[in-house]
């Protein structure tokens, strides 16, 4: 998936499932007077965190705009793009503080830290993956909202339910997630669970949730001859018609050839699918948790999937892994991590969990991510103001506070803090804010 320093030249690629998004970004843009934009890369802090949220390549195409660019030394370094190759790019090399001094427009790749929070002000406008609705505590997130700065985040641009910031990172996420509960499964359970041929026994997952990561892990371990049992929202025809879709092909049953086994969830009453769950877990080597809680499966309704008592059913070294990375929601026992690398057992179980596996592969993520990002940071810069990007109805939905108010209803709901409309707050706002 290493692109050549050649591809990497050319502009990001719209495909099809961008178009009506690029249509909104058009006519919001056509009324607006482009002006120059002050934008600042910052270098992720979170540990082991290194992506980069821009190419060298993009801040050329910037500053040929007219904009201005600051990366902060060693930005790219760890994805493998040099502070030589940004320089080269028209882009001005300082610390951290002159990028915060400097910059209106701030890009990350990652939600800030605590430690961050002080870094932002009300002129500032912050693009990244926020994620207010996740495990970031509610006080942690009014003190974060309060700066008063513009957040824009990553996983919320869009509309119709289509998230083309947040999809090529769950679909790496469920290749990662895959590859390292194989790693695990081997070195901490010693069952090689591939069947690469007859030989070999191989081993069994579950995969629970068939959106962006669920179908990456479902095609990585099919692909390697392993047993599937696989939990979705709807039956097999669903499945097949988003596999289909997914993976470019036509009329594939992909139950059948894979020989995997179904299991609908059952919202009306959830117990029966984790009683069917709880059947297969002794023989289970690898679950993997791909689904995030939905509405009508409430806490109060089921409390968790897969309980602590059902972990306790599963061998010795067998590997639960939740890809989500939301603390104790669908699986009682799992924990999010910052590392990489870090493992823990809770009643001889091993799980892993970590909140970041694209930073795994920095390089690939990194190209996958700003492929995407970059057409809406250009429009950001080009439009100039919190206004104007607000015309626009798909970087309208990413704003998530503004003014130190907290503008993302579902984010409000969860964590029990005061929300506010964008719209409202923006007349607030002086012009041209």
């Amino acid at each position: 998936m290493r692109m050549s320093r050649a591809a990497a030249r050319t502009s990001p690629r719209i495909d099809g499932s961008q178009a009506g998004l690029v249509t909104g970004r058009r006519k919001a843009a056509r009324n607006v007077k482009e002006a120059s934009m002050n934008i600042g890369v910052l270098k992720e802090v979170k540990q082991h965190e290194r992506r980069v949220a821009l190419l060298p390549i993009h801040a050329q195409t910037l500053s040929g705009l007219g904009h201005s660019v600051y990366v902060e030394f060693g930005a790219g370094e760890g994805a493998g793009f040099t502070d030589v190759e940004y320089q080269a790019s028209g882009a001005k090399l300082v610390v951290k503080d002159e990028v915060l001094s400097r910059s209106r427009l701030l890009l990350k790749v990652k939600a800030p830290l605590r430690s961050e929070y002080d870094d932002y002000a009300p002129h500032h406008i912050l693009f990244t993956y926020l994620h207010f609705d996740e495990n970031i505590p509610a006080e942690d997130l009014s003190d974060l909202v309060g700066r008063g700065f513009t957040g824009i985040a990553y996983e919320w641009v869009g509309s119709a339910g289509q998230y083309p910031l947040l999809e090529p990172m769950s679909r790496l996420t469920g290749y990662l997630f895959a590859q390292k509960s194989l790693e695990l499964c081997a070195t901490e359970k010693g069952i090689f669970c591939p069947r690469n041929e007859s030989i070999l026994p191989g081993g069994r997952a579950l995969i629970i949730g068939c959106g962006n990561i669920g179908l990456s892990a479902f095609k990585y371990l099919s692909d390697l001859g392993i047993p599937l049992t696989l939990v979705v929202t709807k039956g097999s025809e669903d499945f097949n018609r988003k596999a289909n879709q997914r993976f470019g092909t036509a009329g594939v049953d992909y139950l059948r050839t894979t020989g995997s086994d179904l299991v609908v969830m059952d919202n009306k009453d959830p117990y029966r699918t984790k009683d069917a769950i709880a059947s297969v877990l002794a023989e289970t080597d690898i679950v993997l948790n791909c689904a995030v809680r939905r509405a009508e499966l409430s806490k109060t309704k089921m409390e968790y999937l897969i309980d602590r008592a059902m972990v306790r059913v599963m061998q010795r070294g067998s590997i639960v892994c939740d890809c989500t990375a939301c603390d104790q929601d669908m699986i009682e026992t799992c924990t999010s991590s910052a590392s990489l690398y870090h493992s823990y057992r809770e009643h001889d179980v091993v799980h892993y969990n970590c909140d970041h596996i694209p930073a795994m592969v920095a390089n690939t993520a990194t190209r996958l991510l700003t492929a995407r990002t970059f057409v809406y940071v250009r429009q950001i810069a080009d439009l100039g103001s919190v206004q104007a990007a607000s015309a626009d109805d798909n970087l309208r939905n990413g704003i998530c506070c503004c003014a130190s108010h907290l503008t993302h209803e579902l984010s409000a709901r969860k964590k029990g803090l005061p929300y506010r409309r964008l719209g409202d707050v923006l007349e607030t706002l002086p012009t041209a804010a």
